[in-house]
């Protein structure tokens, strides 16, 4: 699979219950999880028919950031990235780390504070999204500093922005022309102190409000939504731990 330099190739998620988060996922999405790797920190892997979908590792003590959901963005060169972001007025948060047969990442953050993965794939590319129900298919950060954000996501990353919305009551860019684009960058300033910047994944679902059930009958909550929208029906939801991401019914086209 061949991903564009700047779009998203992988989500990962730190958790601090792997087995709620397998039994969570696995019974809204249909998704596996392969069995933790202690080489790689005891990091495993969330499948839908045997294609790879993202990751997910352990909560450890001490570590940086929150747990959550996280998104990495296909690099080129992942050395090269972290020179770039520091050149761009950001900062190295995880310096380039290879892995063996796989590829290399890194993790940097914008002069906001926001944290950008990157991902070089050798010869691992990442998730293999066919646009179906339980696949990652949008993804979106939310940033204080949107004019930082924006601009470090173009020298660092490689983005070709377009706004879709510039009013202080909605400000949004994509990378790329909407009908092709790849991602989404969202103005948060006005969003209050207690908003966290972060990027999310939507995973498409086929059914909103039976999705919304069995969500709540897993133990996890809906913290937003459903909403219906130009873009699709669209619901934030919560695993049993706390983590959030997004749901979407897309429109009929």
């Amino acid at each position: 699979m061949t991903t564009t330099p700047g779009a998203p190739c992988w989500i990962e998620l730190t958790t601090s219950d792997r087995d709620k988060a397998v039994a969570f996922y696995g019974e809204l999405f249909g998704w596996t999880a392969t069995e933790p790797a202690e080489q790689f920190g005891g990091y495993s892997q969330f499948e839908l028919d045997g294609r790879p979908i993202g990751g997910m590792m352990p909560e450890i003590p001490g570590m940086t950031g929150a747990p959550g959901w996280f998104v990495y963005l296909a690099v080129e060169d992942a050395e090269k990235i972290a020179e770039s972001a520091t050149a761009a007025g950001g900062a190295v948060a995880v310096p380039p780390m290879p892995l063996p047969d796989l590829g290399s990442m890194v993790v940097v953050t914008d002069a906001s504070g926001l944290a950008h993965g990157g991902w070089q794939p050798a010869p691992f590319s990442g998730f293999q999204s066919v646009d179906g129900a339980g696949d990652p298919v949008w993804f979106e950060t939310y940033s204080k500093d949107f004019a930082t954000t924006r601009t470090f996501l173009q020298e660092v990353f490689g983005w070709e922005t377009v706004m879709a919305g510039d009013t202080d009551e909605f400000r949004y860019a994509t990378n790329g022309e909407p009908e092709s684009a790849t991602a989404g960058l969202m103005d948060a300033s006005g969003w209050g102190d207690d908003f966290v910047p972060t990027w999310t994944t939507y995973i498409k679902v086929a059914d909103m409000a039976a999705t919304l059930e069995k969500v709540a009958d897993l133990g996890g909550s809906v913290l937003q939504g459903p909403d219906d929208t130009p873009y699709g029906v669209l619901a934030t939801i919560a695993d049993p731990n706390g983590q959030s991401l997004k749901v979407i019914v897309p429109p009929v086209r």
